[in-house]
């Protein structure tokens, strides 16, 4: 892990601490002054970390103590046992000093000439000499023309400095500053670009905020009324959708195939009495001849998937399908419609969650309480019938109030399984009403992938085993990868791609219902009409 500033800083003056209690040169050799002190300035002061490090690096028969990479090896240190030192001229106190000055002593030049060797040979840009408490940083290997040992270094000459001129030294030699070359830039005379100002900066009150006047204020609620209000409202849904519906050719054709399915899903379960079926030959002079029929029937027991980004109007195409270009289909109908964008958490509680917001809907908005007492016993009726001749059928005279009981409970149990209650009512409801159940699940594009394949598994399941056609909206990449190797690689789905459309025509559809909404010439329930008032007030 890479240590941050502060806490590089207080432990270089840790290490300070140390080294002068410790009675500082103890002439340390220099595997002993690598372990004690090179090993901590680097590791622990200047954020490198240990699997950046190389050490006793070969090349050519020749080692480097220390290879450092961030992520290309970038920086050489070469390690001196703690008796070479160097000492600066009389009266120098910067922290730059020329290489040829230092090469003054024949033992810190001898370094110099092997550090820089080893970076050249290596393809390094930055060396280092360090015994310890001091260090010598330069640039050894350059593509200017100049010696290397013509140019300058930087000289930390003991501890002490380091700890006085930390920032420098993080700059220099710590491994973001390698990584942002700011000891190579430095020693090159290299200038560092100036980014442009950001574009904020030419607004003179940013950052502030910015009031609206009345006339935005009024424009903002009424855009809003409009937009998240009234087109959720069901009384003004169907007009709505009639007028704001952008239809291309391939929607308005997936509209019709749907519609299509529904009714040849219809007259499958209820219609009796045929004749027989009508045979059509796949097979004509033009080649395969498929008709519109033919392909409802292969479909009606598979879910029909409909794929489409995030806010392609797979939301709107349902509500068309259920107000517009199938209504006369759904008035023989019973549909159903969850939304996964708000009503489910997870993956593992979504068949709870479809069966709860079925079993609200039919209670809200069909009057039908499949708990009620007198459902229950027609759902279950051939059961009934059986329970009264198995073992608890002579109790039926002999005790009725206990037999009542264990009836109450095998009805309870019954209830308790609650996935196949709901399929056992809807086959009732089905049946008794002859109307065909339609399950619309829709935004699970709006979850992850995992909720969007547990959809398409309960989808698959009821349109197969329940007397329910279903659609289901998921995102198209969900949808490949999960048929390579997901939850939809074991079936063959239909999908319909729902493609977005024209953004100048929703644009103009949404702005002339606006303007409708806005002249009252939409006619609102009384909240949202309120709320209308109040916003087109003169005051």
């Amino acid at each position: 892990m890479v240590l941050n500033y502060e806490a590089c800083r207080a432990a270089l003056e840790k290490l300070r601490d140390w080294y002068r209690s410790s009675g500082g040169e103890s002439h340390r050799n220099e595997a002993t002054t690598r372990l004690h002190l090179i090993d901590r300035l680097l590791f622990e002061c200047l954020g490198w970390e240990r699997s950046d490090c190389i050490c006793e690096e070969r090349y050519d028969r020749q080692y480097s103590d220390y290879s450092l990479s961030c992520p290309s090896r970038s920086l050489i240190v070469e390690a001196k046992k703690e008796g070479v030192y160097f000492e600066l001229p009389a009266g120098h106190t910067s922290l730059e000093c020329s290489l040829k000055t230092l090469c003054d002593d024949k033992q810190i030049a001898n370094a110099l000439r092997q550090a820089m060797g080893y970076c050249q040979e290596r393809g390094t840009p930055l060396g280092a000499v360090c015994s310890g408490h001091q260090m010598i940083c330069f640039v050894a290997s350059r593509s200017d023309g100049t010696p290397p040992l013509d140019g300058n270094a930087i000289v930390f000459a003991s501890l002490e400095r380091m700890a006085e001129e930390f920032r420098t030294l993080w700059q220099f030699l710590s491994k973001p500053g390698v990584q942002e070359a700011r000891l190579l830039n430095h020693l090159l005379g290299t200038e560092i670009p100036n980014l442009p100002p950001k574009l904020s900066a030419s607004i003179l009150p940013y950052p502030g905020t910015k009031g609206r006047n009345i006339l935005q204020t009024d424009l903002q609620l009424l855009g809003e009324l409009v937009i998240e209000d009234v087109v959720r409202a069901r009384e003004v849904e169907t007009e709505f959708i009639k007028e704001c519906f952008c239809s291309s050719g391939a929607l308005s054709q997936y509209a019709l195939v749907s519609k299509s399915i529904l009714k040849q899903r219809y007259a499958a379960l209820f219609e009796d009495g045929d004749e027989g079926p009508t045979l059509v030959s796949a097979m004509t002079q033009r080649g395969i001849e498929l008709t519109e029929q033919t392909f409802a029937e292969s479909l009606s027991k598979r879910p029909i998937l409909l794929l489409g980004d995030v806010g392609v109007g797979k939301t709107i195409f349902l509500r068309y399908l259920i107000r517009v270009e199938g209504a006369d289909v759904m008035a023989n109908a019973i549909p159903l419609y969850v939304d996964l964008g708000s009503t489910v958490t997870s993956a593992t509680g979504l068949l709870d969650c479809v069966l709860s917001e079925m079993e609200r809907q039919l209670l809200e908005d069909y009057g039908v309480d499949i708990r009620e007492r007198n459902l229950v016993h027609g759902v279950y009726h051939m059961e009934l019938t059986r329970f009264s001749t198995g073992v608890y059928g002579d109790l039926r005279t002999s005790d009725p109030s206990l037999y009542r009981q264990k009836e109450i409970e095998f009805l309870e149990d019954k209830i308790k399984d609650r996935k196949n209650h709901v399929r056992q009512c809807l086959v009732h409801l089905s049946r008794g009403r002859k109307k065909q159940v339609i399950l619309f699940i829709d935004n699970a594009d709006q979850r992850d992938q995992q909720v969007q394949e547990q959809a398409f598994l309960i989808a698959q399941e009821v349109s197969a085993n329940w007397p329910v056609a279903v659609f289901v909206a998921i995102r198209p990449e969900t949808f490949h990868r999960s048929k390579r190797s997901g939850a939809l690689s074991g079936y063959h789905p239909k999908a319909f791609t729902i493609s977005p459309p024209r953004v100048d025509e929703v644009l103009k559809k949404r702005l002339l219902f606006a303007l409708k909404v806005a002249e009252g010439r939409v006619r609102l329930a009384p909240p949202l009409s309120a709320n209308m008032s109040e916003t087109l007030s003169p005051e």
